[in-house]
């Protein structure tokens, strides 16, 4: 059974920011939620210098099974350009930070076990109409989820929604 993607949000920003932080941040929400962990969360970690500046291309997945039949997934892709270390004077002492453009896109769905494929017949026809009702429910806390780890990194950032 496909569903197809429920969300798609994006967040972008020109300034300077604490990206080491923000990446944990976004890493432990993930795992804090049951989404990820450690070993699994990361497929794609590329970093490029040139003339001094950092591009980065970071994707993650994160699933969390919500029934024998459906999971939950939240799709997480960063990309930072033109990111350089700079020094900022943060009340008494003086903090190194990056400076840079930078992009994060969420996009979440729901996907089918193996389960739903081994359904025949009248057991797969009643199923198909009992948990029709439930994808409903099953879509607006996913897209709650989703919301929310959107809204935690533009908190985290210091933006307004």
């Amino acid at each position: 059974m496909k569903i197809p993607i429920l969300t798609l949000q994006k967040i972008r920003m020109d300034g300077t920011i604490n990206f080491s932080e923000l990446y944990t941040h976004m890493k432990n929400w993930l795992e804090d939620m049951g989404y990820a962990n450690e070993k699994t969360i990361e497929n794609k970690y590329i970093e490029r210098v040139k003339d001094g500046k950092k591009q980065i291309e970071i994707a993650w997945h994160g699933e969390k099974k919500k029934s024998e039949f459906f999971i939950y997934n939240i799709d997480t892709y960063i990309l930072v350009l033109a990111m350089s270390d700079v020094e900022v004077q943060q009340e008494d002492r003086k903090v190194k930070l990056q400076k840079g453009s930078f992009e994060i896109r969420i996009s979440s769905h729901i996907t089918s076990t193996s389960r739903w494929d081994e359904l025949k017949g009248f057991q797969r026809l009643y199923m198909n109409l009992f948990i029709r009702k439930r994808i409903d429910v099953y879509i607006e806390e996913l897209y709650k989820k989703s919301t929310s780890f959107h809204s935690y990194i533009k908190s985290f950032l210091g933006l307004r929604d």
